[in-house]
């Protein structure tokens, strides 16, 4: 229940939706009452003028009691509106800070369905809350007390009818209860098969599994069809079954009610009102075991909302700032495995790089080039005294003081459905249209972007440039940002050895007095690096400068001549 504890900013216009509520409630049970008045007094005597009378009273309390309701109605809508989006908003922040592996415990579908389907499902139980559930109880009680002063011997019917409706609405619930959170996770499961043949479409159809995709996906929305269907029916069978003790009742008070009215113990108008007390007092409960259908569904859903909210988080990082640039990363013995993971993917790995110089970073696929990068990121945490920033220990420095001062090349380019202007201040959101052309400039974009270059529209993640085009936008939005630090993750591996080598160049003038980074799998790209370090199985098989390494070290050799280098000894 902790979530609802949002709804507390919001007391005053909760306050205001109750008294309206219980305004309208009022007004709907003083109604039978007038009724009965009028058949009563004024249509059995004969009296026009007191006819005519109670139904302006009647009007003026319909009026009132429309009013109360539609203005209930509005605040309620508000609050509730206010309060899912508070609601998604929390939910959004928390996942926006949790890391790589917290994500991966809950999945990416399933987080997608708790902020939106387990939201929306909290959302409908609010403003169901806010006025029918309120009005349920009122509208019991009062109908019970006006159905009692009416006719006290007709109100046996009511002790009879009542616990029937009682026990099959506790049965009800107790069946449907633990079939919900399992409904959810088959939910997860659908939008998690839904996602995995969007973003794999082009991987399904080079190798016709088609086929596959749709007889998996036809496995689990199945599965979700056959506990769909019954919960469904659990919940359907409640309505007729109160359907028919309601109209039970209704004989049963239409039958001893005219027999009091043929002993002259009741009139006809208070035995029509008697009818709508009656008829009041068992659809509240109708309506409330309506809304209790809600209640295990909204149980689940908050669960997994809480389970997101009161997630120990993993942190990274401590409280310390960095003042000023950074001039200095030094790695010693870096050792860092991946949790849950059977082995280590970095073994004692040192490495050092000062303002002004590159460290070009080469080997194998799995050799733990992207996972160092992802230290020095502060994705993950690297071991008590092994990378330092300015000499002091990257656990201790603040990492979004950290970021700001690293620019960042990924491997996969990401771009939002915007245009390139708008894109490239994702790096800086300041950036001017001069700074802008600059780095688009720098990162030899103009041969395809052309004169009107800010405006393009990138469409689709970048679905309409080439992998070479989106890498070199990509570059050109880290060089927007004016960092201490430039890290390129395998960011030229799609460009041609041309183009390749003009960038480079181009760079070379950009980043004169910067720490650069680039990893990559062609010795080409980092040939002219100061200082290389050559990573196999997660230990440094090299470090050194080019020419070194093609001398002293083989697996360094092998590669830069297999990639068409020249050697001599």
């Amino acid at each position: 229940m902790e979530i609802y504890k949002g709804l507390s900013k919001y007391r005053l216009r909760i306050l205001v939706v109750l008294l309206l509520t219980f305004g309208n409630a009022l007004g709907e049970l003083f109604l039978p009452k007038l009724m009965s008045l009028v058949i009563d007094k004024g249509v059995a005597y004969g009296d026009t003028d007191y006819i005519l009378k109670m139904g302006m009273i009647m009007i003026i309390v319909v009026i009132l009691t429309v009013t109360c309701r539609a203005t209930a109605a509005y605040h309620s809508s508000k609050t509730t509106m206010a309060f899912s989006r508070d609601l998604r908003y929390d939910l959004f922040k928390k996942i926006n800070y949790l890391s790589f592996d917290d994500v991966e415990h809950f999945s990416i579908s399933s987080l997608i369905t708790r902020t939106t389907d387990d939201v929306n499902q909290v959302e409908q139980m609010v403003l169901m809350a806010l006025r029918p559930l309120i009005r349920g109880p009122l509208m019991f009680i009062g109908g019970l007390i006006m159905a009692l002063s009416t006719n006290l011997k007709l109100s046996i019917i009511l002790p009879v009818t009542i616990p029937f409706i009682a026990i099959g609405l506790y049965f009800i619930l107790k069946r449907g209860l633990p079939y919900f959170p399992i409904l959810q996770r088959r939910l997860d499961k659908i939008n998690e098969l839904f996602r995995r043949r969007l973003t794999g479409l082009r991987v399904i159809r080079a190798f016709s599994r088609d086929d596959l995709e749709e007889n998996i996906f036809d496995e689990a929305n199945e599965e979700y069809r056959v506990m769909a269907t019954k919960v469904n029916k659990l919940l359907i069978n409640m309505r007729p079954l109160l359907t028919i003790i309601l109209n039970l009742a209704l004989v049963a008070v239409m039958y001893f009610g005219a027999k009091l009215v043929d002993i002259r113990e009741l009139g006809v108008g208070e035995l029509m009102a008697y009818i709508q007390y009656i008829t009041q007092v068992l659809m509240a409960m109708i309506m409330m075991s309506f809304l209790l259908n809600l209640i295990p569904r909204t149980y689940a859903s908050m669960n997994r909302i809480n389970e997101v909210l009161d997630y120990e988080s993993t942190k990274t990082g401590g409280r310390e700032s960095i003042e000023g640039d950074i001039y200095e990363i030094r790695g010693e013995n870096i050792s860092f495995g991946y949790p849950d993971a059977h082995r280590k993917v970095l073994n004692n790995i040192n490495f050092d790089v000062k303002k002004g110089e590159t460290l070009g970073i080469i080997g194998g696929t799995g050799s733990g080039k992207t996972t160092l990068l992802r230290l020095l990121l502060q994705f993950y945490e690297p071991g008590y005294q092994e990378l330092f920033i300015n000499g002091k220990d990257i656990r201790n420095l603040n990492n979004y003081d950290m970021r700001d001062k690293i620019s960042y090349v990924p491997q996969d380019s990401f771009f939002f459905s915007k245009s390139v202007k708008d894109n490239m201040r994702y790096a800086k959101e300041d950036a001017s249209d001069s700074e802008i052309k600059r780095s688009l400039q720098y990162a030899k974009t103009s041969d395809f972007l052309g004169e009107d270059a800010l405006s393009k529209e990138i469409t689709g993640g970048g679905a309409n440039f080439s992998g070479g085009q989106k890498q070199r936008l990509s570059i050109a939005r880290a060089l927007t940002r004016d960092a201490s630090v430039y890290i390129f993750d395998d960011s030229f591996s799609a460009l041609d050895y041309e183009t390749d080598y003009e960038l480079r160049k181009s760079l070379s003038d950009f980043l004169t007095d910067k720490i650069v980074i680039i990893v990559a799998q062609r010795v080409a790209t980092i040939l002219n690096a100061d200082k290389i370090l050559v990573l196999e199985d997660g230990e440094v098989a090299g470090y050194g400068t080019h020419e070194d390494l093609m001398k002293n070290n083989e697996i360094y050799r092998e590669i830069a001549i297999s990639q068409g280098q020249n050697y001599e000894e």
